[in-house]
C-alpha cells in the first residue's frame, strides 16, 4: 500500500474497511476516495476529497463482528481502530450540508496512513483558508450574530481545524476602522455575520486598505442564505471574481457597493425606515407599502456607456460562466457608447448582481452577470398604482422578469451616471421645499445623498469564497448577509 502526498497523484490506497457494518473496499487515487461493498446488497459511494472538511479518529469500545477480531482502544494516533471523514454533500436549492462516513480496521498502523494521507492531501489544498479575520454585529438583523456564531460557524470552523479571530464589533463603522488599520499577515480570509450594513462595512474597507498597501480581499457569495452552506463555502475555499462598484459625486469618491445602489422608490423606502428601527426587520414592508401608495416619481437625466447587450434576455451566471470567464473587456469598450435618456422615474437601479432574495426569487435583472464587467441600469417609469403592483407581482414570481414589462427600460453598461433634475411643477408649488423633488440612494442598504452621482464597474475587483451555482438550480445569487 503505497501513501499519496497532495499531488503524487500516481500512488493508490487500498484496503478493506468496515462501513456502517459491512465490509468495504476502499480505495484513493488521484484526489478521490472510493469505497464499494464487497458482498450484497452491491453500493458504491465517490467521494473527491476536495470536498472534505475534516477528518478525525474515533474510538470503537466493541468487538467487530465483521473482522472477527478484538478493535483496539487508545488515546495515541497509533492505538486507533477508527477514522470518520466529514465531507460536503450539495442538496437542493444551492445548499450545502455536512455529512460523514466512519472506517474501521483491525490494524491501527493502517488506520493511522490512511488519516496521515488524508490530512496532507487536505492540506496541501492551497486555495483553502487557514486563519480567518471574522467580524460579529450582534446588532445588526434580528440580533442574533452572537448565536448564529456560537451555534453555526464556531463548531464548523473547528471542524475544519481554521485558525479564527473573532471580533465582536460594538459600534457603527467598528469593522471599518479596524480592517483599515490592520496587518494581514498570516491571514487568509476575511468574512462577517451581520446585516447588509456590516457586509457594506467590510468589503468598502477592504478595498480601499487593498488600494494602500495591496492587501487580500476576500468576500462570500451564493445562491442561498443559508449559514451552513456559506461557512462550508469558506471552508472549501474555491473562490470567484465579483465586480464592484466604485461611486463618485462630482469631486471625490464615496464608497463602493457589490450588489445594488437604487435612487427612488428603495432610496425612500431605506430612508423612511430608519424612522422605525423599532419595529425590526418588519420596518421595511412598512415603509416599502407607504411608498407605494404615495407613488412619487422624480425627474432625472441617466447617462450610459451602454453596450450592445440586452439585459432582458440571455442566460443566466452559473459556475463556470462564460461571460464572467471571457476577459474580453477592450472588445466590449470598443463596443460601447453613450446614451442619455430623460424621463420621471420611479426608481433607478444599478445593478451588479441578480439580486435575488426570499421575497424575489427572480432578482430584479435575472440574467446579470457577478464578475463581467458590466452593470445592468434599470429604470422604472412613473407610472399608476396599478402597474406598480404588476411589477410587485411580477418580483415576487420566481419566474417573472420585470424587464420585459413595458414601463420598464434596462441596459447593460460600463458606466451610468445620474443627474436629479428640478420638477418645474413642484417648484411653482413649494419653491422652499427642494426635498420633495428628489430622492436619496439606497446603497446596498445603506443610506446615501447626493443628486449627482457617477457609476463605475470594477471588473472582479475582489475574490468571494463560493463554488457558485450549478446550472441546474433556478435560485438566482444574492448576498449571504443575515
Amino acid at each position: 500500500m503505497g501513501e499519496l502526498s497532495g499531488q503524487e497523484c500516481d500512488a493508490v490506497l487500498l484496503n478493506s474497511f468496515v462501513i456502517k457494518k459491512q465490509r468495504c473496499r476502499v480505495y484513493f487515487h488521484r484526489g478521490v476516495l472510493i469505497w464499494e461493498s464487497e458482498g450484497a446488497p452491491y453500493s458504491r459511494v465517490t467521494l473527491p476529497l476536495k470536498d472534505v472538511v475534516g477528518v478525525e479518529y474515533e474510538h470503537p469500545s466493541e468487538l467487530s463482528a465483521y473482522t472477527n477480531e478484538v478493535v483496539c482502544q487508545g488515546e495515541s494516533p497509533e492505538e486507533h481502530t477508527s477514522f470518520t471523514l466529514h465531507y460536503v454533500v450539495h442538496a437542493k436549492h444551492n445548499k450545502l450540508r455536512l455529512s460523514e462516513v466512519t472506517l474501521t480496521h483491525a490494524d491501527p498502523r493502517q488506520v493511522g496512513s490512511w488519516v496521515k494521507t488524508i490530512r496532507n492531501f487536505i492540506n496541501e489544498l492551497t486555495y483553502r483558508p487557514k486563519s480567518l479575520l471574522l467580524f460579529v454585529n450582534p446588532f445588526g438583523g434580528k440580533k442574533r450574530g452572537q448565536k448564529i456564531y456560537e451555534k453555526k460557524v464556531k463548531p464548523l470552523l473547528a471542524r475544519a481545524g481554521i485558525d479564527t479571530k473573532v471580533i465582536i464589533t460594538k459600534y457603527q463603522n467598528h469593522a471599518y476602522e479596524t480592517i483599515l488599520n490592520y496587518s494581514f499577515e498570516g491571514v487568509d480570509g476575511v468574512a462577517c455575520i451581520g446585516g447588509d450594513g456590516t457586509l457594506a462595512e467590510v468589503f468598502n474597507a477592504l478595498v480601499r486598505h487593498a488600494a494602500k498597501e495591496k492587501g487580500m480581499l476576500w468576500l462570500t457569495l451564493h445562491g442561498t442564505s443559508d449559514v451552513q452552506t456559506a461557512v462550508l463555502h469558506i471552508i472549501l475555499g474555491e473562490s470567484s471574481g465579483l465586480d464592484i462598484c466604485s461611486v463618485h459625486n462630482e469631486s471625490s469618491l464615496l464608497r463602493y457597493y457589490a450588489s445594488m445602489l437604487s435612487y427612488g422608490y428603495l432610496g425612500d423606502v431605506c430612508k423612511s425606515s430608519e424612522n422605525y428601527r423599532w419595529m425590526g426587520p418588519k420596518r421595511y414592508g412598512y415603509s416599502g407599502f407607504r411608498k407605494i401608495l404615495a407613488n412619487r416619481g422624480y425627474l432625472s437625466e441617466v447617462s450610459l456607456l451602454a453596450n450592445d447587450d440586452s439585459p432582458a434576455v440571455g442566460t443566466k451566471c452559473y459556475k463556470n460562466c462564460s461571460k464572467c470567464l471571457d476577459d474580453s473587456s477592450d472588445v466590449e469598450k470598443s463596443s460601447a457608447d453613450w446614451k442619455t435618456v430623460k424621463g420621471k422615474f420611479f426608481m433607478v437601479s444599478g445593478l451588479s448582481l441578480a439580486c435575488a432574495c426570499p421575497k424575489v426569487p427572480n432578482g430584479l435583472s435575472p440574467f446579470c452577470h457577478i464578475g463581467d464587467g458590466c452593470i445592468d441600469v434599470v429604470l422604472v417609469k412613473h407610472t399608476s398604482i396599478i402597474n406598480i403592483l404588476r411589477l410587485l407581482l411580477c418580483l415576487s414570481s420566481k419566474t417573472g422578469n420585470i424587464l420585459n414589462l413595458p414601463f420598464v427600460e434596462a441596459h447593460r453598461a460600463q458606466e451610468f451616471s445620474l443627474q436629479a433634475t428640478p420638477d418645474p411643477k413642484l417648484e411653482l408649488l413649494d419653491p422652499g421645499a427642494p426635498d420633495a423633488q428628489t430622492s436619496v440612494w439606497n446603497c446596498d442598504g445603506e443610506l446615501l445623498q447626493g443628486t449627482t452621482i457617477r457609476i463605475r464597474v470594477r471588473r472582479q475587483l475582489v475574490r468571494m469564497f463560493s463554488q457558485r451555482m450549478e446550472e441546474e438550480e433556478i435560485e438566482p445569487s444574492c448576498f449571504v448577509c443575515k
